[in-house]
C-alpha cells in the first residue's frame, strides 16, 4: 500500500508543471494562436520517444520512469513554446 501511495505522489508531482501560464515575450499575447501552439508542443513533446530508463527496482522503477517522462514532456514543451516565441509567464512575489 505505501508503494501504490508513493507512485501516485510521484505520478501527481509530475502533473504539477503542466498548467503553465505561457506569454508573447515580444508583445501581446493571443490566446487564440497561443492555445494552437501549446496544442502542437504538447503533440511534439507526447511524439518524443523516451530517452532514458531506470531498470529494476519494481514499482519504484516504474514510478521513476514516468516521474522523469513528465519531466521530459515539459522540457520539450517548453523548448518548443520558446521557438513559437512564448516564455512560462513568472508570478510577481508577493513582499
Amino acid at each position: 500500500m505505501r508503494n501504490l501511495t508513493l507512485m501516485a505522489a510521484l505520478l501527481l508531482g509530475a502533473c504539477v508543471t503542466a498548467d503553465q501560464g505561457y506569454v508573447r515575450a515580444g508583445g501581446r499575447t493571443n490566446p487564440e494562436r497561443m492555445r494552437l501552439a501549446l496544442a502542437e508542443c504538447q503533440g511534439e513533446a507526447a511524439a518524443t520517444p523516451q530517452g532514458f530508463w531506470v531498470e529494476g527496482f519494481g514499482v519504484a522503477g516504474l514510478a521513476g520512469n514516468l516521474a522523469l517522462r513528465g519531466a521530459q514532456v515539459d522540457t520539450v514543451t517548453s523548448a518548443c513554446m520558446a521557438r513559437h516565441g512564448y516564455v512560462v509567464a513568472q508570478s510577481k512575489a508577493q513582499p
